[in-house]
């Protein structure tokens, strides 16, 4: 059944996402920040809105009438770490759950929420799930906790409330694969023995859809299969294509934030949801 969605921060996954629900037949409100994209986002969208969470004179009306909100801004300059994590992570989001919070009326509500995976930090290779505790030695990773805290605190009576913790995405525009085999030959200044988590951008719309089904509650990590070291990865990337490999560091740049952790999807697998793409090193149907 045909329903009323918003999605706040309409960029690569958003924009998706929104792909996605419209063909489905659901009416759909899209937000962003930049006055430069709202005839883009009238082609994506039923009901584009200019919003920027936090500004004190910001309309947040059109939350009143929705069955579902998928959150999925995200800092949008090359420079985030700290500042730009501050402003998203530390005030935009808490900033939107407060509005979500102070709704007119009491219609049920469902909110998805687009975390990252590299909350996890520093686990030292080891495999972790919903349960591991967050590496918040590093700010950043400190601020996405909170972030997802605020939002899962939303869960009552009349709204349930989930956080998607993604991995490093892939899919159309953001060939990956194409960019690590672009390094083949060269020295990369990273830690090659640490395990990064992806997923493809198809996983996440479908991720959400199934959140929204089930009107999930809770924490979900929403990653494919692969497991594997930067060096692992780049090495089965190369030989395929009878490349040289990508030369990496064995050590950390001090002061990098480090994200080395075997992500776990076993949590969504058990409850029916699993990934159609399971790794960047398969082919993937257009």
């Amino acid at each position: 059944m045909a329903g009323s969605y918003g999605i706040v921060g309409c960029g690569y996954v958003g924009s998706a996402v929104a792909t996605h629900l419209r063909r489905q037949g659901h009416e759909l409100v899209g937000t962003t920040t930049s006055p430069g994209r709202l005839a883009e986002l009238c082609d994506l969208v039923d009901h584009p809105r200019l919003y920027s969470a936090g500004d004190p004179m910001a309309d947040a009306s059109f939350l009143d009438r929705l069955d579902g909100v998928l959150i999925a801004m995200a800092p949008t300059t090359a420079t985030f770490e700290d500042d730009q994590y501050e402003k998203v992570y530390g005030q935009a989001v808490p900033a939107l759950v407060e509005a979500l919070r102070q709704r007119q009326g009491r219609r049920p509500l469902h909110v998805t929420y687009l975390s990252s995976a590299g909350v996890y930090g520093d686990q030292a290779g080891a495999i972790c799930n919903e349960l591991t505790p967050p590496d918040c030695s590093n700010n950043a990773n400190a601020l996405l906790a909170s972030a997802e805290a605020s939002v899962l605190s939303l869960n009552d009576a009349s709204t349930q409330a989930c956080v998607l913790r993604l991995g490093g995405i892939y899919g159309p525009g953001k060939d990956i694969p194409s960019y690590i085999r672009s390094a083949a030959g060269q020295p990369v200044r990273k830690n090659g023995n640490h395990i990064n988590a992806w997923v493809h951008l198809h996983d996440i719309i479908r991720g959400v859809d199934f959140a929204f089904g089930r009107r999930l509650q809770g924490i979900y990590n929403l990653v494919d299969d692969l497991q594997f070291t930067r060096r692992q990865l780049s090495n089965a990337l190369c030989d395929d294509f009878g490349l040289p490999p990508v030369i990496w560091d064995n050590h950390d740049r001090p002061g990098a934030r480090i994200f080395n952790a075997r992500v776990s999807n076993a949590r969504l697998r058990e409850i029916g949801f699993q990934p159609s793409v399971s790794s960047m090193l398969e082919p993937v149907a257009a």
